[in-house]
């Protein structure tokens, strides 16, 4: 009877990959980034191809500082560090490419249509992000990069949430815009970009449930291929011109619009858009489940996020004013609106980061 090989522990394993990267013999300088309360430092492995990292959260860098997680990225091909003996069986992930059962304090995650595996040890501090080639990368993962260490790193704490949603607002206060794929989401907050109104965000941003403050993630303004034309003044800043019909086009803000891009403000306000099919746009209350239905799906879909995240979404509804924001074709009256509700709300309790 064949005997099958014991598996290495998950311990084993990221011991293994981390003195693969440690003994590589160009050692990279690690880039530290800060996210709410969280320091990271990112180190390249055996490519060049950093930009594609670390563009998205150039607003987020700081000076080399002490790590809270350190995220090695391997490219393979240029770095020839393969992947230790797995600590778990194939069949234990699901068709997305998410490893379950692991022992406690370790998440994988192989994303199957680029090849790319993502590895987070809590108790050791490091994330893996591994890849054959990570030069053919798709262009929309340099839109939100680290998003699933992110979302692995606070999903085990009760203060921080990763949520599919954008964020305008100004030092005193600002409003979280969420909603289904088209419901107009991006288009509100772009809108506001270059008004009295920051940008957060406008895919996903970071929330501090205890201070209800939103942290930036991503400077990164994505529109649809065919909403360009509304956006006459991004057209010249567009990263990525030769997108395919069915992928958005990217423009740093942070390169081209610096003063418009925020760290982050208070949360006083969650905004569901939703056209409304005529010039002018108003505003109504919406409920606890309309806000949770906006948020929660696409949320827990692109993150692979779990009920503790639902959890956290459902209680962050519950602790905020809400409201339906029915976006009409004059784009300018988006930002006056989401202006004159933040004003007529009621002074909150100061937040603090």
């Amino acid at each position: 009877m064949q005997t099958l090989a014991a598996l290495p522990t998950a311990q084993a394993f990221t011991q293994q990959l981390l003195d693969r990267c440690l003994s590589n013999r160009q050692q990279p300088a690690a880039r530290s980034f800060h996210f709410g309360s969280t320091t990271l430092n990112v180190a390249f492995i055996g490519t060049n191809h950093a930009d594609f990292f670390t563009n998205a959260i150039a607003h987020r860098e700081i000076p080399s500082s002490p790590a809270d997680l350190t995220v090695f990225v391997i490219d393979y091909k240029t770095s020839t560090i393969m992947l230790p003996p797995p600590c778990w069986d194939w069949q234990q992930a699901d068709g997305h490419g998410t490893i379950h059962g692991l022992t406690d304090g370790y998440a994988g995650y192989f994303q199957q249509d680029t090849g790319v595996f993502t590895w987070v040890a809590y108790a050791e501090q490091i994330a893996i992000v591994w890849g054959t080639d990570l030069t053919t990368l798709p262009e929309w993962e340099r839109s939100f990069p680290f998003r699933y260490v992110l979302h692995k790193w606070h999903e085990r704490t009760s203060r921080y949430v990763l949520v599919h949603a954008g964020a305008v607002g100004t030092v005193s206060g600002g409003v979280l815009l969420t909603g289904a794929g088209g419901a107009g989401k991006s288009t509100s907050t772009l809108a506001c970009v270059n008004t009295a109104l920051h940008y957060a965000g406008d895919d996903f941003v970071m929330i501090d449930l205890e201070a209800l403050f939103v942290h930036s993630l991503y400077n990164v303004a994505k529109l649809n291929v065919d909403n360009l034309h509304r956006f006459p003044h991004f057209q010249p800043l567009v990263a990525n011109p030769d997108a395919a019909l069915d992928q958005k086009f990217q423009v740093y803000l942070h390169q081209h619009y610096p003063e418009a891009v925020t760290a982050g403000f208070p949360l006083k306000a969650i905004m569901l858009p939703r056209f409304s099919g005529t010039t002018t746009t108003t505003i109504r209350s919406a409920t606890p489940a309309e806000a949770l239905k906006a948020l929660a799906p696409s949320t827990l879909a692109l993150l692979r996020a779990d009920q503790r995240t639902f959890q956290k979404m459902s209680q962050l509804v519950h602790k905020l004013p809400l409201f339906w924001l029915e976006t009409g074709t004059d784009l300018a009256q988006i930002p006056e609106q989401i202006l004159n509700t933040l004003q007529s709300l009621s002074t909150h309790e100061p937040a603090t980061r």
